[in-house]
């Protein structure tokens, strides 16, 4: 007779319900199945009393709770009430739950004793060498503009003057961790002494120190600057007649060349230290603008009607500089003029002029598309000039009378004008929601701009004709911030790239690019760079 085995839900049934010892008594010789199983019990039951085995409704148990009580069936340490596990199915109802907040018994370590810098934070590892490069590598992105500056290590627009140089991934943390002050000093905003420009502050004070060291010319202006950038800041101002209207202001003064020589960012209250002249915020920012020019030695400035005043130029009188610039109709210290009316009947090019013989101003009502004032204290009206203007009535140019003061107001007012222009020739840029950043990328840029002005003095102090455009000398520049005076790069490791320059059709002789001065005389490692190709030395015999 074929005897029927016990299934494995029966056996776990056995250990979960039933005890150890039925199963040692079933294994001394009895054969168990279905058939003879109430014969097996009615002997079993004569040494101890045992109820009738019934096959539990709980469904089996997760498999790793058999594990994890096989594998800690020896641990005298844990002992776990199996009998109160709940085995079964789930049995959801509509019982109230109530929450327990229990507390958490860990805890977090102690502090340092001393307060970390940021640098003990997080040690970045840079030198000055690699901030160089990060610099040089904004510049040449300045030049080579893509849509995204991740595309410059990208495979397929790859440029390898900045890949070769440092990775995406570098670049990208020394431009996160970019920092010109510690925050640990900063002050807070409701002391007196806090600074708007703390985190760019030793940068702004080092460019200036630099800029001041340049000589400035006979002729210079006082205008202002505006940074790009739309991101959030209190710094941030809206001018509707620039070309961009929302940015950072920033007051300077330029010689007629257009080499920057002094700024002032402006911050709203607190600009500049206020003085006790009666010249309020903008006649106070041309006073200090000035201290960069040298007294009683006839320099000439100009600035626009948002600076000029009366009181400023009695003001600039007696600290030995001669200034001109146009000035609004209740700036002018009183000084009456024909009316608008009477003017315009005698027609364009109609001027008039009064002279202040206490201070020594000049003061000049001009008409031509509109009506401008000047004031001056060093050029008159006389020689007059005629120019020519457009005339929307007679549809032609037009002979136009014109003073001298405003021919002089002119000719060199433009100058922070032409800075903008070659600064936003190549400007960095890059899209950062840190105002900060922007200021010291737009320094750069005036700084890269100061330079190559500079060098155009001296090319024409020296009598050159020929000299390098913005261009080439913006370029030499950002190759001498990766290259000079820095070791030669490492051989690349990886895979080799995928860029085969395709074959010439024609045999050529390949001479390699020469490098920049700067780095041709900086005296780091100039060997000869091996080939597999011969060539023939062009002079040899």
């Amino acid at each position: 007779m074929c005897h029927k085995r016990l299934t494995d839900d029966e056996i776990a049934n056995f250990l979960l319900v039933g005890d150890l010892s039925d199963i040692e008594e079933l294994d001394e010789g009895f054969e168990v199945n279905v058939d003879n199983l109430d014969e097996v019990l009615e002997l079993m039951t004569e040494e101890e009393d045992i109820q009738e085995i019934q096959p539990p409704n709980n469904p089996l148990p997760d498999i790793l709770e058999l594990v994890f009580l096989q594998e800690n069936e020896n641990d005298n340490d844990l002992e776990y009430d199996w009998s109160n596990i709940p085995l079964g199915y789930s049995n959801w109802t509509n019982n109230t739950w109530t929450t327990s907040y229990p507390t958490c018994t860990s805890s977090l370590p102690d502090p340092p004793i001393e307060n970390l810098s940021p640098l003990q934070y997080f040690n970045i590892n840079t030198n000055i060498s690699e901030m160089e490069q990060c610099i040089g590598i904004h510049f040449y992105m300045s030049i080579v503009k893509m849509p995204s500056y991740r595309m410059f290590w990208s495979r397929q627009t790859t440029f390898t003057m900045i890949s070769d140089t440092m990775s995406r991934n570098r670049f990208d943390k020394l431009r996160t961790y970019f920092h010109l002050n510690n925050n640990d000093n900063i002050v807070p905003r409701d002391n007196v002494n806090h600074d708007k420009l703390f985190k760019v502050r030793p940068f702004i004070e080092a460019v200036r120190n630099n800029f001041k060291k340049i000589k400035i010319e006979k002729y210079s202006a006082i205008d202002e600057i505006i940074i790009p950038f739309k991101g959030r800041s209190k710094l941030k101002q809206y001018i509707k007649n620039k070309p961009h209207k929302w940015g950072i202001k920033m007051f300077s003064i330029a010689s007629k060349s257009g080499i920057v020589h002094d700024f002032e960012i402006y911050v709203g209250k607190g600009t500049i230290q206020e003085s006790h002249m009666g010249l309020g915020l903008s006649g106070d920012i041309v006073m200090r603008l000035l201290d960069c020019v040298p007294k009683f030695e006839n320099h000439k400035e100009a600035f626009d009607n948002w600076f000029n005043s009366y009181a400023l130029q009695c003001r600039s009188n007696f600290a030995g500089t001669q200034c001109i610039g146009t000035v609004r109709a209740n700036r002018t210290g009183n000084c009456k003029f024909t009316s608008d009316g009477n003017m315009k009947v005698k027609g364009r090019g109609t001027y008039e002029y009064k002279v202040d013989t206490t201070n020594n101003i000049f003061g000049c009502k001009w008409f031509d598309n509109k009506f401008v004032h000047m004031l001056s204290n060093y050029m008159g009206a006389e020689p007059t000039d005629i120019v020519q203007r457009w005339s929307v009535s007679s549809k032609k140019y037009v002979p136009v009378v014109r003073p001298a003061c405003i021919k002089g107001y002119n000719n060199f007012m433009g100058t922070i004008d032409l800075h903008n222009m070659l600064v936003e020739l190549y400007r960095t840029e890059n899209k950062v929601k840190r105002y900060y950043l922007r200021i010291v990328h737009n320094l750069l840029d005036m700084c890269a701009v100061n330079a190559w002005l500079l060098y155009r003095r001296h090319c024409k102090q020296l009598n050159i004709v020929k000299y390098k455009s913005m261009l080439q000398f913006k370029s030499d520049i950002a190759e001498g911030l990766l290259r000079a005076g820095k070791d030669k790069l490492k051989k690349q490791k990886g895979r080799p790239s995928l860029r085969t320059p395709t074959p010439p059709t024609k045999r050529r002789r390949l001479f390699a690019s020469r490098s920049s001065e700067d780095v041709r005389f900086d005296n780091v490692d100039h060997w000869p760079n091996p080939t597999d190709e011969r060539q023939r030395y062009l002079n040899a015999q």
